[in-house]
């Protein structure tokens, strides 16, 4: 079955969370009757239009290099 005109695509990627973030995320969701993926994309979306207008400090988004022993 072919996609809808006009539906943008969507990617899918795993993201993983810690027990403490996944269950506020969890009482998020379900306070607002949303799924938690809901949440998720909501935040990722606010959190980047942030970004773009540069209303929000920029964070280091790279990781720091790990040292020559450590990268073996």
């Amino acid at each position: 079955m072919a996609r809808p005109r006009g539906r943008r695509q969507e990617i899918r990627l795993s993201v993983g969370f810690d027990e403490r973030t996944h269950g506020a995320l969890s009482a998020l969701a379900r306070e607002q009757d949303v799924a938690i993926a809901w949440v998720v994309r909501k935040a990722v979306s606010e959190f980047v239009a942030r970004q773009a207008a540069g209303t929000e400090p920029e964070l280091p988004l790279r990781r720091a290099a790990r040292p020559e022993s450590a990268a073996s």
